[in-house]
């Protein structure tokens, strides 16, 4: 199945995901939010290989969606558009969570001393 075939059906998994999102925010209690966030791993985790791969720093549905619109568009610019705008927001949204990952690993040959 080509890129193109998967769209509508990745779109409503998006879909799924934010309704998701939605209810772990609004959970009653901690054993309700596990379960939820349990099913949203096992829902994304129907995306194909590429796709989880490149949304790994932002795997939200906003980033999901942020970084269909930018793939659709790289591949096809002729057909399909985006701003300059949404174009920098991808970018700016994928490279803080690398340098969030960067502050990480250096945190474990730094560790902060006790107070």
């Amino acid at each position: 199945m080509s890129d193109s075939e998967q769209l509508p059906e990745i779109l409503k998994v998006i879909d799924i995901l934010d309704g998701l999102e939605a209810l772990i925010e609004t959970a009653p209690n901690e054993d309700v939010e596990d379960i939820l966030e349990e099913a949203w791993l096992h829902i994304s985790d129907t995306f194909p290989e590429d796709f989880k791969a490149a949304t790994q720093h932002d795997a939200g549905a906003e980033g999901l969606r942020r970084y269909l619109k930018v793939k659709t568009f790289f591949e096809n610019p002729s057909e399909r558009s985006i701003s300059a705008a949404e174009l920098e927001e991808y970018y700016r949204s994928y490279t803080a969570a690398e340098e969030d990952e960067d502050e990480e690993s250096t945190d474990f040959f730094f560790p902060e001393e006790p107070s």
